[in-house]
């Protein structure tokens, strides 16, 4: 018989083994573990990470706001995550996304856009375009007559500094836009703003408040010696600013709209032309002429037809079919509508630099391509936070008033238009420009002002 003998591990095998791997393991706790192992070298670096990026971003906002003192550029300001994301149809502060606001119901909407920007829809009216103020929020009536938003910090320049107010713009930064009337530096200057008169001090006419020596701001005709129509409600349109953060600009020059045509009769003595605009409404939207029907005329100037621009229109008969857009039906619950005011023109202006559209002040016919071609609203490419042709095509009525006299004819220059026209380039979307209480002619048109109730 054979003798049988098994292999095996020995148990001082065994036992060496395990040594060996007791001792790997104490290196690799060490290796990983220790002060400067391996997961606090990687602590260590995130923690630098995160203090780099930082200091980085504080040298980016102390940058911008040094840059700030020479332009327009907005100070940034780091997008913070909301601790409660805001639910569907909702903005980040919980009130109605203005993008969801496109029914006509009998209500004024409290919205903001997706930005946190508050944006005020009247009732009737519903949101057709925009989702940001940057962008251009505009709203439409059930006649398809259109207006842009133009937000509002406030009425006097006096911001708390603490961010209130503030308009968020695109790309998370802030800025301030205060109603008022302003002067524009020239280009050199990218037209930076002067404030000259805030809303809040609009009952004051002083020199301070002067624009070019002979530029005011009256509330009524009483206020305005020589003539002219002033504005329907100066202190109700800038309260409604004040409590709801803005108001509205047409987004088109006015064409000939609804209502019976303007008349004309003439004074006893057979001379000086009155018009009486009846119940006349203008157009707000893109319109060609669309019919043979004459509609108005001026004397021995060119027939308007249905459909074109409007424009051989006084400053009190602009002012006059301005007020009767809204003066009954189920908008006049809602809103007021007027000729603009110059707080209403300038903030505008202002609202788009601070938009990103520097200098637009300065705009002219030449600089957006259309000099020398006159062109029916909307039919331009003078367009800016979706309002078109502040700066070209027309110039335009406002309420605003003027003390110049033409010495020796004798003759006051009361109304005021505002912006550049088609054929100079001496004429930009700030130029004030003063004229006839009687005055109307191929180069003058005109737009609303919509401010809620």
């Amino acid at each position: 018989m054979k003798n049988s003998k098994e292999k095996g591990i020995t148990l001082v095998a065994l036992v060496v083994t395990v040594i060996i791997l007791l001792i790997l393991a104490g290196v690799t706790i060490n290796i990983a573990l220790s002060e400067n192992g391996l997961f606090q070298r990687a602590k260590n670096a995130a923690d630098r990470y995160k203090v780099a990026q930082t200091n980085e971003q504080d040298l980016l906002t102390n940058l911008y706001r040094e840059l700030d003192q020479y332009s327009n550029i907005a100070t940034p300001t780091t997008p913070t995550t909301p601790t409660n994301p805001p639910k569907e149809g909702e903005g980040p502060n919980g009130k109605p996304l203005v993008t969801t606001v496109t029914t006509t119901d009998h209500e004024t909407i409290k919205a903001e856009d997706k930005l946190g920007n508050p944006v005020t829809v009247p009732g009737t009216f519903k949101v057709v375009e925009g989702e940001t103020v940057e962008d251009g929020i505009v709203i439409e009536d059930a006649d398809k007559n259109q207006f842009v938003w133009i937000p509002v910090s406030n009425i006097n320049g006096n911001n708390d500094g603490n961010g209130t107010g503030l308009i968020t713009r695109n790309d998370g930064s802030k800025v301030e836009i205060t109603l008022g009337r302003y002067e524009f530096a020239n280009s050199t200057q990218n037209g930076k703003e002067i404030l000259k008169q805030s809303g809040a001090n609009r009952s004051e006419r002083s020199d301070s408040t002067k624009i070019d020596s002979n530029f005011y701001e009256d509330t009524s005709k009483e206020g305005r010696p020589n003539g002219g129509a002033g504005a329907k409600d100066l202190a109700g349109f800038v309260t409604s600013v004040e409590t709801n953060h803005g108001y509205y600009i047409a987004r088109y020059e006015a064409s000939f709209g609804s209502g019976d045509a303007p008349k004309e009769s003439y004074g006893s003595d057979g001379n000086g032309i009155t018009h009486i605009m009846t119940n006349q409404k203008p157009a707000i939207k893109p319109t060609k002429q669309d019919s043979d029907d004459t509609v108005h005329t001026n004397g021995s100037e060119t027939s308007i037809k249905a459909g074109d621009l409007w424009r051989y229109i006084t400053q009190e008969d602009s002012s006059i079919v301005c007020r009767n857009m809204y003066s009954n039906g189920n908008e006049s619950s809602y809103v007021e509508s007027d000729l603009v005011n110059s707080y209403a023109w300038d903030t505008a202006i202002v609202y788009i630099q601070k938009m990103g559209h520097s200098n637009y002040a300065n705009e002219t016919c030449e600089t957006n391509g259309n000099k020398d071609t006159f062109k029916n609203t909307g039919d331009t490419g003078d367009e800016v936070c979706h309002i078109f042709d502040m700066a070209g095509n027309v110039k335009e009525w406002t309420t605003e008033y003027s003390t110049y006299t033409i010495n020796y004819l004798s003759y006051e220059c009361p109304c005021v238009f505002r912006g550049g026209f088609y054929y100079s380039s001496d004429y930009c979307t700030a130029s004030r420009s003063s004229g006839f209480t009687a005055g109307s002619n191929y180069i003058i048109g005109f737009r609303p002002l919509l401010y809620l109730k």
